[in-house]
C-alpha cells in the first residue's frame, strides 16, 4: 500500500515531467518547423541517401536531427527590391539608387521598385545552382542594375519626361529581367520607375525644351482653334441659310396648298351648283313635261265633249235642247193643264209634244242620257274654249 501511494504521489508526476522535457528536447534538437511564408530546403548530411533532397518542404513540421540533416529557409513570398535615393522604411529591401548616363551623354539617377519570387518547387534548385542564404538577392541586384543600365540608357533628355516613354521602358526592362533571371529560378512580377532625377543643367534644358514644346502645342491649338471658329461660322451661316429657304419653301408650300384646296373648293361648289341646276332643270322640264300632258289631255277631252256637244246638237239632241229650254221657259202658275189630257209624267209623250221629232213613230229616251245631257247643257259658259262653226 505505502509503495502504491508513493507511485501515484511521486513517479507519475516525474514520469510526466521527464517526458516533457524529453519533447522539448526533441523539438529543438530533432524537428524543424517551417513557417507559412517560408520554404525549406533539406540536406541530407548522414545516410543512405546523402545529398540535396530535390524537392522543396512547405509549411510544418519536419524531421531535423542534428548532424543528420541541415535545413535552409528561403522567403516563399512576393519580396520587394527598392533602388532609390531616399529609403521608404516600408520593411523592403532597401539599396542606392541606379546611376545612368543617357544616350546623349548626360547622368541621371533613377529610383525602381522590382517585385519577384522564387519559382514555385525550384527552391532546392536555387539551393543547388546558387548556394545558401541571400546570394540570390545579390544576383537578383546585379541585374536589375545592369539592365536598368543598358535599357535606360537608351533614352535622350526628351524622353525623360514622357511618361509613356517611361512606361514603355519599363515594360522592355521587365521582359529583360524575366530572361535574365529565368535560369536562377526567380519570377520577376512587376517592374516600376519610380523617378528620374538629373542635375540642374539639364533639368533647365529639358524645361526650356517643354516650354518650347508647349508653347508650339498652344500656338497650334490657337490656329486650329482659329480655324474651327471659321469652320463653325461658316457652318452657322450655311445652316442659317438653309434654315431661311426651309422656311421660305414652308411658306411657298402652305401658299399652295392654300390656293389649290380654294380651286378645289371652288371647282366643288361650281359641282354641286351645276349638278343642283341640271337636277332642278330636269324637275322643272319633267314638271312642265307633266303639266302640259295634263294640258294636252284636258284640252283633247274638251275638243272630245265639245265634239260630242256638237254631234249632240246637229242631230236629234238638238230638238230635245230646244224642247228643254221651252220646258224651263214655261211658267206654270200661268198655264192650265187638264190631266186627264195630258200625262206629264210621260216623258216621250211629253217630248212630243214640245216639238221632238218621233222619227219612227215614237221617241224612246233614257233617263239617265237625259240626265247626261242636262248637266253638259248646264256647264258653264267660260270653259269653252272654241266656238262652234
Amino acid at each position: 500500500m505505502h509503495i502504491g501511494k508513493l507511485t501515484t504521489k511521486y513517479l507519475i508526476p516525474i514520469g510526466i515531467f521527464v517526458f516533457i522535457v524529453l519533447f522539448i528536447i526533441g523539438i529543438k534538437f530533432f524537428v524543424i518547423k517551417v513557417g507559412v511564408d517560408q520554404v525549406g530546403v533539406r540536406t541530407i548530411i548522414w545516410g543512405v541517401k546523402r545529398g540535396l533532397a530535390q524537392k522543396d518542404y512547405g509549411p510544418g513540421w519536419h524531421r531535423a536531427i542534428s548532424s543528420v540533416d541541415q535545413w535552409d529557409l528561403y522567403d516563399s513570398t512576393v519580396q520587394t527590391l527598392e533602388l532609390s535615393k531616399q529609403v521608404s522604411h516600408l520593411g523592403h529591401d532597401e539599396r542606392q539608387e541606379v546611376a545612368i548616363r543617357t544616350a546623349d551623354d548626360y547622368d541621371v539617377s533613377a529610383d525602381i521598385i522590382v517585385k519577384y519570387q522564387i519559382k514555385k518547387g525550384q527552391a532546392w534548385n536555387l539551393r543547388q545552382d546558387i548556394g545558401v542564404g541571400e546570394r540570390y538577392k545579390i544576383i537578383v541586384e546585379n541585374e536589375i542594375r545592369d539592365i536598368a543600365r543598358s535599357v535606360l540608357g537608351k533614352m535622350t533628355e526628351r524622353d525623360l519626361y514622357n511618361p509613356n516613354e517611361k512606361r514603355k521602358r519599363a515594360e522592355e526592362f521587365k521582359v529583360e529581367l524575366t530572361n535574365r533571371l529565368y535560369s536562377q529560378h526567380v519570377d520577376i512580377i512587376d517592374v516600376l520607375i519610380l523617378e528620374m532625377r538629373f542635375d540642374p543643367q539639364l533639368e533647365r534644358k529639358i524645361k526650356n525644351i517643354k516650354l518650347a514644346e508647349l508653347d508650339n502645342v498652344l500656338n497650334k491649338s490657337k490656329a486650329l482653334a482659329a480655324e474651327q471658329r471659321g469652320i463653325t461660322q461658316t457652318i452657322d451661316a450655311d445652316t442659317e441659310a438653309v434654315a431661311q429657304k426651309i422656311a421660305g419653301d414652308k411658306e411657298r408650300s402652305i401658299t399652295v396648298l392654300d390656293a389649290e384646296t380654294t380651286k378645289k373648293t371652288i371647282e366643288l361648289l361650281a359641282e354641286a351648283d351645276k349638278y343642283l341646276i341640271q337636277k332642278k332643270a330636269e324637275g322643272d322640264l319633267y314638271k312642265d313635261q307633266r303639266k302640259a300632258a295634263g294640258n294636252l289631255l284636258i284640252k283633247k277631252s274638251q275638243a272630245e265633249g265639245e265634239k260630242l256637244r256638237r254631234e249632240a246638237i246637229s242631230g236629234i239632241g238638238g230638238d230635245i235642247i230646244v224642247a228643254l229650254e221651252a220646258a224651263r221657259n214655261m211658267n206654270l202658275a200661268d198655264l192650265n193643264i187638264s190631266s186627264l189630257d195630258i200625262n206629264l209624267l210621260d216623258v216621250d209623250d211629253m217630248a212630243t209634244r214640245f216639238g221632238v221629232p218621233d222619227i219612227k213613230g215614237k221617241l224612246r229616251v233614257d233617263t239617265k242620257t237625259f240626265k247626261q245631257i242636262q248637266e253638259m247643257l248646264n256647264q258653264p259658259k267660260h270653259t269653252d274654249t272654241t266656238k262652234p262653226n
